[in-house]
C-alpha cells in the first residue's frame, strides 16, 4: 500500500502521462514501476520532471 501512496506525489502531468499511456501487446514495459517510484519519492515537482523526461523522453 505504501509503494501505491507514494505515486499519489507524482506531478499531475507525470501521473496524466502514466494514465493515457499506450498498452503494451507484446515485449516488456517502456514504464517500470520501481522507476517511477524512484521519481515519486522526489518531493519537487520540477525535478520529478527532469528526472522523467530524462529517463522516459516527451511521453
Amino acid at each position: 500500500m505504501t509503494h501505491i501512496m507514494w505515486l499519489t506525489n507524482l506531478a499531475p502531468e507525470i501521473q496524466e502521462a502514466i494514465l493515457f499511456l499506450p498498452r503494451i501487446e507484446s515485449g516488456p514495459d517502456t514504464v517500470t514501476e520501481i522507476k517511477v517510484r524512484q521519481i515519486a519519492r522526489v518531493m519537487e515537482w520540477g525535478v520529478q520532471r527532469v528526472m522523467w523526461r530524462n529517463h522516459y523522453g516527451q511521453r
